[in-house]
């Protein structure tokens, strides 16, 4: 935004319309429903500004929120576009955000899986961990006898469950709202910006970097696609569309050179 001020935009829209409809910007299928602040906190401590930023979001949600958690509850009658008139609930069916975001959104801190109750030191187990539940946080946060107004202590009494601070998420106000379902992926960092950022790099590695950028260079060109004429290694500051390109052609280009076991793995991991 314009004069050093910068507010977060909250997008709301509905979960019925096709997905093709929705992601296209001219059908305005989002509707821009609040600009959310970011101000400035002078606490000379980081993580308490951060505790802070994280509880602000929560209770400006709460406000602008409040008739959906209301309707969600008790309902609501709605006309349709030919008039007829319907009782309607309103749940919250998923939440779009990026990883930050998404600690955010669930209270818990860096490092952490917002999905799963797996820590930075467990993210790679080979088995999957219980997911992070409405009550399993809820929980946690009932347990903490710390004052939520002594911000020091009560952040240091939500370490031991990697929470950030938050005491009261907006989304325990909001019937069968729960963070483990309305948090879905979003693609360009959770599928296209994942890939680029490891996927692509073990592939460099297995394959080597002269030979990846070779076989990239003389791909015959398709329209529609990018064309790597330089290959891929020295990219720099590519949109995710290039990553969803790079992503078409890897599979085909490492198979025959990586390990087969590589190979499946990386198929899978798209």
């Amino acid at each position: 935004m314009t004069g050093a001020r910068v507010a977060h935009p909250l997008l709301l829209g509905l979960a019925n319309i096709h997905m093709r409809t929705r992601t296209k910007l001219s059908s305005r299928a989002f509707l821009l429903t609040a600009l959310l602040p970011i101000p400035q906190y002078l606490h000379p401590n980081q993580w308490m500004r951060g505790m802070l930023e994280d509880r602000l979001i929560h209770e400006c949600l709460v406000i602008v929120l409040k008739l959906l958690m209301i309707a969600a509850e008790i309902g609501i009658m709605m006309s349709d576009l030919v008039g007829n008139v319907h009782h309607c609930y309103t749940p919250l069916a998923a939440y779009i955000v990026d990883t930050p975001e998404a600690w955010m959104l669930v209270c818990v801190r860096g490092k952490t899986s917002p999905f799963t109750m797996a820590s930075y030191l467990e993210v790679g187990d080979s088995f999957r961990h219980p997911k992070r539940t409405r009550s399993v946080t809820l929980e946690q946060l009932a347990n903490i006898k710390a004052n939520p107004n002594n911000l020091e202590a009560f952040f240091e009494a939500c370490a031991e469950y990697r929470l950030n601070g938050v005491h009261a998420p907006f989304w325990m106000y909001w019937p069968y709202a729960d963070p483990s379902v309305f948090l879905t992926p979003e693609s360009l960092h959770h599928w296209h910006k994942e890939f680029w950022d490891h996927d692509l790099h073990w592939c460099l590695v297995a394959v080597g970097v002269l030979e990846l950028d070779f076989r990239f260079s003389i791909l015959q060109p398709i329209t529609g696609y990018h064309h790597f004429s330089c290959g891929i290694s020295k990219l720099k500051q590519v949109t995710g569309r290039v990553h969803r390109d790079v992503q078409h052609y890897i599979i085909g280009l490492i198979a025959g050179t990586a390990p087969r076991h590589f190979v499946t793995v990386v198929m899978h991991g798209m």
